[in-house]
């Protein structure tokens, strides 16, 4: 039996066209409808036509919960209750067709007996993290006397690696650096300017009866300890070994301080910013 090219070339196209109809048919199947209220502040993060009210949202499949809220902008260190149908739930609870969705930054606002708290209890005594967009942000935090670790050449996995390490709490402007798994404390900065960061931080993490000015080296981090003049003299310019007889020194890099002009200056940061 002989066929033509032309015959054999529209038979597979109808195949093809065939297999593509079911094969797009299964996928909508697949599709289920569940309705979203995300609370507070967590609307910033959501796309600008879904910030007010509940909105529908077509999952495939049972994806966790979790997985959800980030697809659609919300990074989960954010969120701090996930109250499903009446019932509140945590992270990788599956969502299923017809649920009702509602997502709280604070937990304390749910109206419910058992409430299952999401973002861990934070250190008494927090130290941070920051990425690479936050230098100005880290001076602020150590001239305060805050631990905090930055370096320009950080890349994610080393932020994730020493978040877990050492349970520091992660400074962010990059959403995508929360929404990984293994980051248990992240907070992302919702100012751009230095001066707002930090109050912004500070009144976060309650950190107002914690401020230590002037206790840690704005370089490194370090701690600052006095050190006699005699063992600075050899070290210091003329007219500061001249006019200044208090130093005092950080333990890890060396560097050594005193209190002239610049010192002034740092009080006048000190004062602007704490809030």
């Amino acid at each position: 039996m002989k066929y033509s090219g032309s015959y054999i070339f529209r038979g597979a196209l109808l195949g093809a066209t065939q297999f593509w109809r079911v094969s797009r048919v299964f996928s909508m199947n697949d599709l289920r409808e569940v309705t979203f209220r995300f609370y507070g502040d967590l609307k910033r993060f959501l796309p600008q036509g879904k910030r007010t009210g509940a909105f529908t949202y077509a999952v495939k499949g049972s994806p966790a919960v979790k997985d959800t809220i980030e697809a659609l902008g919300v990074p989960h260190g954010e969120v701090d209750g996930l109250v499903i149908n009446g019932r509140s739930v945590g992270f990788y609870e599956p969502v299923k067709g017809n649920d009702t969705i509602a997502v709280y930054p604070d937990s304390s606002k749910i109206r419910l007996r058992k409430i299952k708290r999401l973002k861990p209890k934070l250190p008494a005594n927090p130290k941070f993290i920051l990425d690479v967009h936050l230098g100005k942000l880290t001076r602020h935090l150590r001239l305060l006397g805050f631990d905090c670790l930055y370096q320009r050449s950080y890349k994610d996995q080393d932020i994730v690696e020493t978040t877990l390490s050492q349970r520091r709490i992660v400074l962010t402007r990059d959403v995508g650096l929360l929404k990984n798994k293994l980051i248990k404390f992240g907070y992302f900065i919702r100012h751009t300017e230095p001066d707002k960061q930090i109050r912004e931080v500070i009144t976060k993490f309650s950190l107002s009866f914690k401020t230590k000015p002037f206790h840690r080296c704005l370089e490194c981090n370090g701690l600052i300890r006095r050190i006699s003049f005699l063992r600075v003299i050899n070290h210091l310019p003329p007219k500061v070994s001249k006019y200044y007889k208090e130093f005092v020194t950080c333990r890890i890099c060396g560097r050594v301080y005193w209190k002239g002009s610049h010192y002034k200056q740092l009080l006048k940061v000190v004062k602007r910013i704490s809030v």
